[in-house]
Parts: C-alpha cells; sequence; structure tokens
C-alpha cells in the first residue's frame, strides 16, 4: 500500500511540474501573418506529409513569448504599522492623531471606552487615566477576531 501512495505521490508531482514547465512558454501568433493553405498533390500521403513538414517549420520560425503576470490582480498597498501594541500606553491625543475621532466614546468609570469602526470590524480600546491599557477587535457579527487584521482596516480606512 506505500508504495502505491509512493506512485500516486510521483504521479501528481510530475503531472504538476509537467503543467508549470508548458504554462511558462506559449506561442504568440503574429497577427497579419497569411494563413496555411494545403496544396493538393498527386499523392494524398506527400500533400499531408508536405503540410505537417512545412507547420512544423512555420511554427519553429514564429517568436515565443514568455508568459507575464500582470499586478493588476493584486493591489499594491501602502505600507502601515498594524502592530495594536502601539496603541498600548498612549494618551488621548496620541490616539486621536493616530485613529481620529472615535465612532462611540463609553464612560464606566474609572474606565473610558473608545470605538472605532472599519470595515467588517469594530476596535474598542479601554483607556485608563486617559491612557490606552487594553485593545480588542471584534467583527460585525460581534465575533471576536484579530486585532491587527482590524487595525489594518481602520488605519487603511482613515487613508
Amino acid at each position: 500500500m506505500s508504495n502505491y501512495k509512493r506512485l500516486l505521490v510521483l504521479v501528481v508531482l510530475a503531472m504538476t511540474l509537467g503543467a508549470c514547465g508548458s504554462a511558462a512558454k506559449r506561442k504568440v501568433v503574429i497577427v497579419g501573418s497569411e494563413p496555411q493553405v494545403s496544396q493538393k498533390a498527386d499523392s494524398g500521403e506527400t500533400a499531408t506529409a508536405e503540410s505537417k513538414d512545412k507547420t512544423e517549420a512555420d511554427n519553429a520560425k514564429q517568436p515565443e513569448e514568455l508568459a507575464a503576470l500582470t499586478y493588476d490582480a493584486a493591489p499594491i498597498e501602502a505600507e502601515i504599522n498594524d502592530d495594536p501594541k502601539q496603541l498600548l500606553g498612549i494618551d488621548t491625543q496620541a490616539l486621536k492623531e493616530l485613529l481620529g475621532t472615535p465612532s462611540l466614546i463609553r464612560k464606566e468609570s474609572p474606565a473610558e471606552i473608545w470605538q472605532y469602526n472599519a470595515k467588517n470590524c469594530v476596535l474598542d480600546l479601554v483607556l485608563y487615566d486617559a491612557v490606552t491599557s487594553y485593545v480588542e477587535a471584534r467583527d460585525d457579527q460581534v465575533r471576536p477576531m484579530d486585532n491587527r487584521a482590524c487595525l489594518r482596516r481602520l488605519l487603511l480606512s482613515k487613508q
């Protein structure tokens, strides 16, 4: 059974690598080139052999171009410090400079909770004595989510 698995893995690997190699190069058809018309000869076999030879020779003459990846599919985002640890220990003025005015400020003595909304996430910052001491993120379904991802969304929305 293990020989069968090894063989299967080798076959899949060979097929994958083969597909990569054939995708790396592609033929370029030159627009405006003459279409090839087969000429009938007295013998059907001679005409077929000659047209195959001529087609292969013409294909060899056509330039080849390497396949290229375009960068349009994934826009490059600006580098942003999305580390949520940078928010800890900063005062309200620095927080406003970095994130702007919060969408909600809730006072629960002795704490103050500042809430920021971004696309599909909410970032809660808990401040004690006007200094950030805790960061928590959740999605729009009120499920916990990665603080870094939410902070990144928030910072990108502010640009």
